[in-house]
């Protein structure tokens, strides 16, 4: 991802791939995907300039951690150097104390400027140390910065292996200052200063022992309990209407055994959640069907785009793009304000627990929302609907979006964030009803009058702007695989494109699957055009559409292309 966003043209296109890149790296790790593809750390070890060895299982360093960052650092001042990692996941830093017994020789040296003719850190200074028994000396430069995310301490630090004596120090300030210091003892550390030019001894400071401890990895589970600091309104979905009471919305499925295990230890305790004042109301993700045991909680069926809401929902509260399971749960307390999130399986217990403190006071209800003990610093924090909207238009869902402001809206009145993005939103979906088409009608008029190549760009500006009109994107693959000039071709693209259409429809658009026949014949993928235009002839209910399609069977019959 190092590329410029813009080539030395200004290339649109290629500013767009490069947001488009950003955006799906970004889209990856709020998936939990990692960079490295989670593989262990690893430690080579020179020998002798002679190449490397795995030294990783005997350092200990080949922990499976997501990490990012790291710098070797002397954090003891015992004259050997530590290491500090950084992770994506837990343990977030991680102290690896050197303890091999260092027995050799070493020197750290610290360089400090006047601001003057020297920056104050003396970043891009370099110092030499000669040592006797060896012809050339140890160099080191100061850094403004080690590596990714990462700067050591400001000690250089030198091994000196078994040299007892060391001859000079030389320091090389920039330019032709230079400063060269005599009487430098070994094993200790030192602090020159550009301005006197003199090496001060360096007494650490006085350290409190670490006691070594063991990393405490926590299974996976398929469980989580995520407790909302700051609520916000449930999105409207069918089969639920609201209530001025908590509520428990349950997503469940008749072929779960976690969902069946679930609902069969609340229905023991039904008379506890009753009394405790708390309402179940369960939603079946597959429709009404038999369950093997008598529900005692009144269940609907819910729609795909309710269970896409509740999906969403979740995805912008929590930050973190995975897809919601099922069993999953929303308690909603009596304002539908959405208090906690269940991922997995819910004891009876946990629902009781959470049920009496639903009213408590915020300061009280958020200190439950962490597993911790501790003492916030920060405010509490407000509720941001916004987040939720831009989920909805991430998955190129104006209008719900829209309305998931609306709602929060009027039930919470008068933010400016939400006002603005309302606005925003409103106009955006005015002017798009009409330019959208507007677009799209004139790529028609284009490909019609015969200037394929405007057509195209135009067809691609509507997409771009417009993702969810399909029929630029339909009348764009026809061009690229079937155009006449087969210099505007461009099977692999339409391609690309019909299989999307197909995988929207699910496979059931005779149509699409016709288009995508042709484009598999523009690829000379002949044999698979057979089997999908076969498919999309068993699908058509318009006999001219069939004799058209049976004449480009023939055509792939013969490993010939349809061109229009």
């Amino acid at each position: 991802m190092s590329q410029s966003p813009l080539t030395a043209d200004g290339d649109a296109d290629n500013s767009l791939l490069y947001k488009q890149g950003w955006r799906a790296l970004n889209r990856l790790l709020h998936q939990d995907r990692s960079f490295s593809g989670r593989e262990r750390n690893c430690a080579f070890i020179n020998c002798n300039g002679k190449g490397f060895a795995d030294n990783s299982a005997v350092t200990g360093f080949n922990f499976d951690d997501d990490a990012r960052s790291l710098v070797a650092n002397d954090w003891d001042f015992d004259g050997d150097l530590d290491v500090w990692l950084t992770c994506r996941n837990a343990p977030r830093v991680r102290l690896l104390e050197n303890r091999s017994g260092n027995e050799t020789e070493w020197l750290g040296i610290r360089l400090e400027g006047d601001g003057v003719k020297v920056n104050r850190d003396a970043v891009g200074c370099t110092v030499e140390v000669w040592v006797e028994g060896i012809s050339s000396p140890l160099l080191r430069t100061v850094h403004g910065g080690d590596a990714f995310l990462s700067q050591a301490g400001s000690f250089l630090h030198f091994g000196l292996g078994d040299s007892k004596r060391i001859k000079k120090v030389v320091v090389r300030w920039g330019g032709d200052f230079s400063s060269e210091i005599l009487g430098i003892e070994p094993s200790k550390f030192y602090i020159i200063k550009s301005e006197t030019q003199e090496a001060v001894p360096w007494v650490p400071p006085a350290l409190k022992s670490l006691v070594a401890s063991v990393q405490n990895v926590l299974p996976d589970e398929d469980e989580a309990r995520i407790v909302l600091p700051a609520r916000l309104p449930l999105p409207q979905i069918d089969g639920f209407s609201g209530s001025n009471e908590p509520v428990l919305i349950n997503l469940w499925s008749s072929t779960c055994e976690p969902c069946i295990e679930e609902l069969k230890e609340w229905s023991a305790g039904k008379e506890k959640l009753e009394k405790s004042g708390l309402r179940v109301h369960l939603m079946n993700v597959d429709g009404d069907q038999e369950t093997p045991f008598s529900l005692t909680f009144k269940s609907s069926p819910i729609s795909l785009e309710g269970i896409r809401a509740l999906d969403l929902f979740q995805k912008a509260v929590l930050d973190r793009w995975v897809d919601l399971p099922v069993p999953s749960s929303f308690l909603i307390d009596e304002k539908n304000d959405v208090a906690v999130i269940y991922k997995g399986r819910v004891s009876l217990e946990q629902l009781l627990n959470d049920s009496r403190i639903l009213s408590a006071p915020k300061d009280s209800w958020r200190a439950s929302a962490v597993p911790f003990p501790g003492h916030f610093i920060s405010k509490l924090p407000e509720p941001d609907p916004t987040r939720v909207s831009s989920q909805f238009l991430d998955a190129n869902e104006p209008s719900d979006a829209l309305s998931y402001l609306e709602q929060f809206n009027k039930k919470y009145p008068n933010s400016p964030d939400v006002m603005r993005m309302m606005r925003i939103l409103r106009g955006g979906l005015n002017a798009g009803e009409n330019t959208g088409l507007a677009l799209l009608e004139r790529a028609n008029s284009l490909r019609d009058s015969g200037d394929a190549r405007s057509a195209i760009e135009t067809y691609k500006e509507t997409l771009r702007r417009f993702p969810k009109i399909i029929e630029a994107a339909e009348n764009l693959a026809w061009i690229l695989a079937a155009d006449k000039d087969p210099s505007i071709r461009k099977p692999k693209e339409a391609k690309a494109l019909a299989e999307r259409l197909c995988m929207i429809t699910r496979d059931k658009d005779p149509s699409y699957l016709d288009l995508l026949s042709v484009a598999q014949a523009a690829d000379k993928d002949f044999d698979e055009a057979i089997k999908t235009i076969i498919r999309a002839i068993e699908l058509y209910d318009n006999d001219s559409e069939v004799v058209h399609a049976k004449e480009r069977l023939e055509l792939y019959r013969q490993k010939r292309p349809y061109i229009k």
